[in-house]
């Protein structure tokens, strides 16, 4: 891969059915240094689960999961990335890229054909890591803040409120989670259902033997719980 002048890594999430086939994927991408495999999925379930939550910069997808398809994954993405569908049926290849499908791989492919599409993702997620995040908006009397959301330590549901934790304070969104995380830079992780927290400001991982962590941050008194499920989540996010 050449990608250098960007200085990307690309974080992929592999999703195939068949384990021969994801061992064969794994192995081939392990032999791209500029590549990270954040996690694997065996079923479109877990696949939709962990791409929104670990929001990587590509998706390998298999068409056929067994009782959903890559294309149902792909209709249940929140977050923005590249996909590259792999499979051994021609036929979808017109309805993929109609899904704007980034590359279409028919099985067996080598190295070099999995080479040149992951080089297609690097020259097009330059433009996605361009992209500036949203601020969020927070009423506060009569005045409303603008939180750039790179201030922002975690986001969480506070008795019915949504509550954005910067180092000063505590701000009302008037919003909810979901509508809130598609917005988010890529640094920013669900780790609980009710919580949303901004890695970049976490100093301190600290694990339960329940299989849940607490979360410390850099400069504010206040800290996270995660589910076990949020838990996995992060260790991927961060290749623990």
């Amino acid at each position: 891969m050449h990608n250098n002048a960007t200085n990307l890594r690309l974080r992929v999430i592999i999703v195939e059915d068949e384990a021969p086939a994801r061992a064969k994927l794994t192995s081939q991408l392990a032999k791209l240094h500029e590549v990270q495999v954040i996690t694997e999925c065996s079923t479109a379930t877990y696949a939709i689960e962990q791409i929104n939550a670990l929001k990587p910069d590509v998706v390998l997808l298999d068409i056929e999961l067994g009782e959903l398809s890559g294309f149902d994954v792909l209709a249940a993405i929140e977050q923005p990335c590249h996909v590259i569908f792999t499979t051994a049926y021609n036929q979808y290849a017109v309805k993929a890229f109609e899904k704007q499908a980034l590359d279409y791989l028919l099985k067996p492919f080598d190295l070099n054909r999995l080479r040149q599409a992951l080089d297609r993702a690097v020259i097009n997620n330059t433009a996605i890591s361009a992209e500036p995040s949203k601020p969020l908006m927070a009423k506060v009397g009569d005045k409303v803040h603008v939180l750039q959301t790179s201030a922002i330590h975690f986001i969480s549901t506070q008795q019915g409120m949504v509550m954005a934790r910067c180092a000063d304070r505590s701000y009302h969104l008037n919003a909810n989670l979901e509508s809130i995380v598609s917005d988010l830079p890529r640094s920013f992780l669900r780790v609980h259902r009710n919580c949303i927290v901004n890695t970049d400001h976490v100093s301190q991982l600290e694990k339960w033997q329940s299989g849940a962590m607490l979360l410390r941050f850099d400069d504010i008194p206040d800290s996270v719980t995660t589910s076990r499920r949020g838990a996995l989540a992060l260790k991927n996010y961060l290749n623990l």
